[in-house]
C-alpha cells in the first residue's frame, strides 16, 4: 500500500486480471472465469469503486496475468482529504 498526496495504490502479487475483464471487475456480482470456484460474491470492487466516487474519487487498475494488480484511488486534495 501506498499513500501519496490524495492518492492511495495497493498493489498484490495475485494472478492478475483476464484480459477483456477489466472493464466488467468493479460490476457488481461480476467474478472473472478463473475465479468462480473460489469464495466470494463479486461485490468488494464495486464497493470500493462506489465509497471512492461517493469521495469524488476515482479508481483505476493496472494489471497483468501471473504478475498481479495495481488499483490507484485518486481523491480530490483539499477536501479533508490527504
Amino acid at each position: 500500500v501506498v499513500v501519496d498526496g490524495g492518492s492511495l495504490t495497493v498493489l498484490d502479487r495475485g494472478p492478475g486480471i483476464e484480459t477483456g475483464d477489466e472493464e466488467r471487475i468493479f460490476d457488481r456480482f461480476h467474478r472473472s472465469e478463473s475465479a468462480r470456484s473460489m469464495p466470494g460474491s463479486g461485490l468488494g470492487l464495486s464497493i470500493v469503486q462506489h465509497i471512492v466516487a461517493a469521495h469524488g474519487g476515482t479508481v483505476t487498475v493496472d494489471s497483468e496475468l501471473g504478475k498481479g494488480s495495481t488499483f490507484t484511488m485518486r481523491f480530490p486534495t483539499g477536501r479533508g482529504v490527504a
